[in-house]
């Protein structure tokens, strides 16, 4: 039997030996996640064209439609296009576009389906350089005819796994003309954010991951022991927040305290140009480290330290500097891990002179559940999980919603978001009843939960006072939640193009 899934050198050969026999030689490219008729008659038009049709796949890595996407593995993609009769042969595309394919095999045509048509149908914009590369190696950019079908559309209305916010869209959307006009509400939103003036406040935490492999039990103590493999080092903390609200808004100054230089030299590498970095040398400051060792196989945690020093620092320069220049931004975004920042005096100087306060305050085995959201008076935006919520409230048993409706304590703070982990999250805007509205988590495959709560802070932060509709806090706060889970640790960023990629995903 014929090998039919080759790599490209073998495939470059198998093409040079059929043109010397004049054989015509077709190429057609894409994700082929699910196979549907779309597809096949697609394959079937496409090899009128020529004797040999070759199928490129985009390799996972390279597949930008939002998360859980790919639903199949790159492996199973291949095998069951070998399995097509019509195709002779399937190579792996081993970068973002089939330009290195073009190039390496020079195909006679060159096919894209009928969505292409439009320029909406490009949504990875390759195709512009993919006809250039074609016609610039001799060949024809062909378009085919035949009905247009949706995988995405396939996915969410057949694989339950895939899109789990299916049957919530459905309640809160009056069809493809409301999900439209939301899209466009979306980007007049991001266009108002664009414009604003945004002050970022919060601890840098050395995020460490320890690569190891569990070796059991020492025979004569009764504790863990394990291989160390290789560590990771993330800037964490406050640092993504940073990086992902610069994603949407071109005026930011980010705020926080430091000791070590290799701090802030690393911080004006990894951070965005556009922001401005405010960070104060702090003599008594040590910088916070947290390591997890992780288990190298599985991705899970083995167990965790932290290094910290457990006191409250108060910096006369930083309180100099909000003090003199709050007024000149339109938000500020509090990020507050615990850990000594966030002093009584920067509190007071924050709420009797920022213009709008956006804040999540985290409870972790660090601060011992000491830092709760009630220590912040006035502040217009709070996020936080539900432990955080409940504690902050001395509430246990209350539902979210009677509490969310009933509590005295959160008339001063204007619009609420609770995240509620596998169960998605709350919204309340302008602290109406009629705004609560519920959305459910979108992953069920999570590599790593560090950062979800961050990820979905800084998105809302940087929306809710640009909004007036929940719906688009609800699933843009879920969307970077649910990317943030499938990333280990902050090896990158929850960036504006992975959110609107996968909105539009789940919205069709």
């Amino acid at each position: 039997m014929k090998k039919k899934i080759v790599t490209i050198n073998e495939l470059r050969k198998i093409i040079n030996d059929a043109k010397k026999v004049k054989k015509k030689i077709v190429l057609v490219h894409g994700v082929f996640d699910v196979i549907h008729l779309g597809h096949i008659d697609y394959f079937k038009e496409a090899k009128k064209y020529g004797d040999i049709l070759i199928a490129s796949v985009t390799c996972d890595k390279f597949v930008n439609k939002g998360f859980n996407k790919p639903y199949f593995k790159e492996v199973e993609r291949c095998n069951f296009l070998s399995s097509i009769e019509m195709i002779d042969y399937v190579v792996l595309s081993l970068s973002p576009s089939s330009a290195f394919v073009i190039n390496n095999i020079k195909p006679d045509f060159y096919c894209k389906g009928p969505d292409y048509k439009k320029k909406e149908g490009d949504q990875q914009g390759n195709l512009l350089d993919e006809k250039k590369c074609v016609e610039k190696n001799g060949g024809r950019f062909v378009i085919t005819s035949g009905v247009q079908f949706s995988s995405t559309a396939i996915l969410n209305s057949s694989f339950e796994n895939f899109n789990l916010a299916k049957e919530k869209i459905n309640n809160i959307f009056k069809g493809d003309n409301d999900k439209n006009l939301f899209l466009d509400q979306f980007d007049l939103d991001l266009k108002k954010v664009k414009k604003e003036k945004i002050l970022i406040i919060g601890e840098i935490i050395i995020d460490k991951y320890i690569d190891s492999s569990p070796l059991g039990t020492p025979s004569k103590e009764n504790i863990l022991s394990v291989h160390y493999k290789k560590m990771k080092s993330f800037l964490g903390g406050t640092v993504p927040v940073v990086k992902n609200i610069s994603e949407v808004c071109d005026n930011i100054t980010f705020v926080s305290l430091f000791n070590k230089k290799y701090i802030k030299n690393r911080l004006k590498k990894e951070l965005n140009k556009k922001v401005d970095l405010k960070i104060f040398y702090q003599k008594d400051f040590i910088e916070i480290e947290k390591n997890r060792f992780i288990n190298n196989k599985t991705k899970s945690k083995i167990f965790e330290f932290y290094k910290f020093q457990n006191k409250e620092y108060l910096s006369k320069s930083l309180i100099n500097f909000l003090e003199n220049n709050l007024k000149k931004y339109d938000k500020i975004v509090i990020c507050d891990f615990g850990h000594g920042l966030f002093s009584k005096k920067v509190i007071s100087v924050i709420e009797s002179k920022a213009k709008f306060i956006c804040a999540n305050i985290q409870t972790n085995s660090g601060n011992r559940g000491f830092n709760l959201f009630t220590k912040f008076k006035k502040v217009d935006f709070i996020c936080v999980d539900e432990p955080e919520f409940r504690l902050g409230l001395s509430e246990k048993y209350k539902s979210l919603i009677e509490l969310l409706n009933d509590k005295k304590e959160l008339r001063q703070y204007k619009n609420l978001l609770i995240t509620l982990g596998v169960d998605g999250l709350l919204v309340k805007l302008n602290n109406k009843k009629s705004t609560i509205l519920s959305f459910p988590a979108l992953n069920n495959k999570v590599i790593d939960t560090l950062g979800a709560g961050d990820a979905v802070f800084s998105y809302t932060a940087a929306l809710v006072n640009n909004t007036q509709d929940p719906r688009i806090l609800a699933i843009v706060g879920s969307i970077a939640g649910a990317i943030k889970t499938n990333i280990l640790g902050h090896s990158y960023f929850v960036s504006l193009n992975d959110i609107k990629k996968s909105m539009q995903t789940i919205l069709k």
